[in-house]
């Protein structure tokens, strides 16, 4: 058995910057959501072209997503992303962001929230039921 726990990585470098891992707070969180709806929207329209043209839309959808990387990397590192464009490579940029969800366990807050909508809907609608009912009695 192995007495020392696997540390994860803190800290990486970003072109000439070495950063750290972010914890992702309400406002680094609303960042990356604003950005997490275009690489699904191109996603979508990947699977939805058809399969004679698919292969062009993968080459110009691949020019978008790294375009992506680079911005989601440069709102959660506060590095300006011409910096980035020019300094870090893609391994950098996938490696942090990477890291950084890691580091805030997102793949279990995301399970997390998924098993809290089916009862706050609940809740929502219980809670309108009963309005409607004060209301007309």
């Amino acid at each position: 058995m192995n007495v020392f726990p696997l540390t994860r990585k803190d800290k990486l470098k970003l072109g000439s910057r070495t950063v750290s891992i972010p914890k992702l707070t309400r406002n680094r969180l609303k960042k990356l959501t604003d950005h997490l709806g275009t690489i699904g929207d191109l996603l979508v329209k990947i699977f939805l072209t058809p399969e004679a043209d698919r292969s062009v839309m993968i080459v110009a959808g691949a020019e978008i997503m790294i375009d992506e990387i680079y911005e989601l990397t440069s709102l959660m590192s506060d590095i300006d992303i011409n910096e980035l464009s020019e300094q870090a490579s893609l391994a950098e940029c996938t490696e942090y962001l990477n890291l950084t969800w890691q580091k805030n366990d997102m793949n279990t807050a995301l399970k997390n929230l998924s098993g809290l909508i089916p009862p706050m809907a609940q809740q929502f609608v219980t809670s309108i039921a009963a309005r409607q009912s004060q209301a007309q009695g």
